[in-house]
């Protein structure tokens, strides 16, 4: 996935299905700015990072406990984002390293959703 420019108004949400839990959003607004949200959690479950809202998109780089990439948001935004996420018990949803993506159980991926 790249953040490049897309349509304003749009977004993209990862969602726990088991929880209704939004785990990472991206939006863009009318004039082009992309925004980030994350609820992000570790193998065990834990919080590890949460974005505390829906702020400007900047260079992120998170890891878990076990120095395991989280979340990786480039600055440059036709490079690639990476990413594994979690939910709050423990589970893996999806793991991407930038170019191929896998999707496990219990991913719900919508437009349009409201942090």
């Amino acid at each position: 996935m790249k953040l490049g420019a897309r349509k304003g108004g749009t977004s993209t949400s990862f969602v726990d299905t088991d929880s209704d839990e939004v785990l990472l959003q991206f939006s863009w607004d009318a004039a082009g700015l992309t925004y980030l949200a994350y609820h992000l959690y570790d193998e065990s479950g834990g919080l590890v990072a949460d974005s505390g809202g829906v702020l400007p998109v900047r260079r992120v780089c998170i890891l878990g406990a076990k120095d395991e990439l989280l979340l990786d948001v480039p600055e440059d935004s036709e490079q690639h984002i990476r990413y594994r996420l979690y939910n709050r018990e423990g589970r893996l949803l999806t793991v991407s390293d930038g170019v191929r993506t896998q999707i496990f159980g219990f991913l719900r991926m919508e437009p349009r959703r409201v942090w």
